[in-house]
């Protein structure tokens, strides 16, 4: 009921074209959901043969939701949605966001693994549309094709992995094997280096990053929401989905790839204080947060996990935001340089405020769901070794580091000359911050929830 009645919002407030009422059906519904939470939170509800959900999925398909609807909110100039959409070859940008976010629900809800990798690829097409489409610089080609070689690359040893699997288990639905007792301490090693592949390009990790950033700096402002919000949380997910049904736990291997994560995690944060594009930065502390979450999921603790839940829907929702500010700041210098983009502060004292807000939450300011995801990540790995506690301690350091100094580039100093002060912001974007705003600030006060 509650998996229907959220479709039908996400078309309900596209036919209402995000006038007051549609955020009226928007809060009833979310609120109905709420209400049958209860029903899927300690167990695994089959809608139909091949669609289920519990209270991972129902997490991740109501992120899926908020982001597809802050990126629409956002990034109305680009997507043309009152002033007649801009098309290419008849699919408009409205209805490419459309097929990544009902890609991404059926991937967050289905239990079969061959539909989960089906649709797994399939958000691919329409983000590579997106970015081809709609990017801003001749350089999204290269974006383009560097986001599909490391994907398609890591995705082939996948598929073959998963086709492996379903030929010596007789079956690829998830939940029966989770029920027969299935599991992989029988397999070689190099089953699971594929499986772990296949998603760690998806997060990403350090070392198989090389496409984000140069996908976030090309991608429109709706792809660049969508692909921090949404896409990058499959790979997460899939970790997550397939440690509970084939009962994962720690080896020599899982220990070597925590620790690699964790040292990419600190070179990719100390990237982001050299950074001066405000796109690039974002996406590299995208690195960082992803190598955290990584970290509480693979130290095998129930806080950990719920530390890693708790941190993909925090930054599913930070991130997004972040970008859509980075963008704004860009329509008032026309340039996404932070030391061009100085004097935010004395010119915009509002727009300002949010930057301030959305960067002390992303650097994990109590009580922010961001702050306290970071601190049982961390404490969860401390069971595990005191080195990957530390190294976890330097990427929450250094998180703080550049977010302040985004912060200060951006919004402090002498008055920019290439700031144009004419330049207003629209009342559904300034409410959608806000919206994003109390739901990471008041979060930790449903914190059941993310025990997964």
């Amino acid at each position: 009921m509650s998996y229907l009645l959220l479709v039908s919002l996400v078309y309900l407030l596209l036919g209402f074209g995000f006038r007051f009422g549609a955020w009226v059906v928007l809060v009833c519904g979310v609120s109905l959901m709420l209400s049958e939470i209860g029903s899927v939170l300690n167990f695994y509800v089959l809608m139909s043969e091949w669609v289920g959900m519990d209270s991972m999925s129902f997490i991740m398909v109501v992120l899926s939701v908020l982001v597809f609807m802050i990126s629409l909110v956002s990034s109305y100039k680009d997507v043309k949605i009152n002033k007649g959409e801009k098309e290419v070859n008849g699919i408009s940008a409205v209805e490419a966001i459309n097929i990544i976010v009902f890609g991404s629900i059926m991937f967050f809800s289905v239990i079969s693994w061959m539909d989960f990798y089906f649709f797994f690829e399939f958000s691919l097409i329409p983000t590579f549309f997106l970015i081809l489409k709609w990017g801003y610089q001749p350089e999204r080609l290269q974006a383009g094709v560097l986001m599909l070689l490391y994907t398609v690359s890591a995705s082939v040893p996948l598929m073959i992995g998963l086709l492996s699997l379903w030929w010596d288990l007789g079956s690829d639905n998830m939940l029966l094997v989770k029920m027969n007792g299935s599991c992989l301490f029988h397999y070689s090693d190099w089953v699971w280096i594929v499986l772990f592949l296949g998603f760690l390009v998806k997060l990403p990790i350090y070392g198989v990053h090389g496409w984000l950033p140069k996908a976030h700096v090309e991608a429109p402002l709706s792809g660049s929401m969508l692909l921090a919000g949404v896409l990058l949380k499959f790979g997460g997910y899939g970790l997550i989905r397939f440690i509970w049904f084939f009962k994962w736990s720690m080896s020599e291997l899982i220990l070597f790839l925590l620790a690699l994560t964790l040292w990419g995690g600190v070179l990719s944060s100390c990237i982001c204080v050299c950074q001066s594009d405000l796109k690039s930065l974002i996406a590299y502390s995208s690195i960082g947060h992803m190598a955290m979450s990584l970290g509480g999921l693979l130290s095998f603790y129930p806080l950990g996990k719920m530390a890693c839940v708790c941190l993909l829907f925090a930054h599913g929702l930070c991130s997004p935001i972040l970008f859509s500010l980075s963008a704004s700041t860009y329509d008032f210098v026309g340039s996404r340089n932070v030391i061009l983009s100085k004097g935010m502060l004395r010119s915009f004292p509002i727009f300002s405020a949010y930057w301030f807000i959305f960067c002390v939450v992303n650097m994990g300011f109590p009580p922010s769901l961001n702050f306290i995801s970071e601190v049982f990540c961390v404490g969860s790995m401390l069971w595990l070794s005191v080195i990957f506690c530390v190294l976890g301690g330097i990427m929450c350091f250094m998180a703080g580091c550049y977010c302040l100094v985004l912060y200060s580039l951006v919004n402090h100093g002498g008055v920019s000359n290439m700031i144009n002060s004419n330049f207003g912001m629209s009342g559904r974007y300034l409410s959608s911050c806000i919206f994003i705003s109390i739901i990471l600030l008041v979060g930790f006060l449903f914190m059941d929830y993310f025990f997964v």
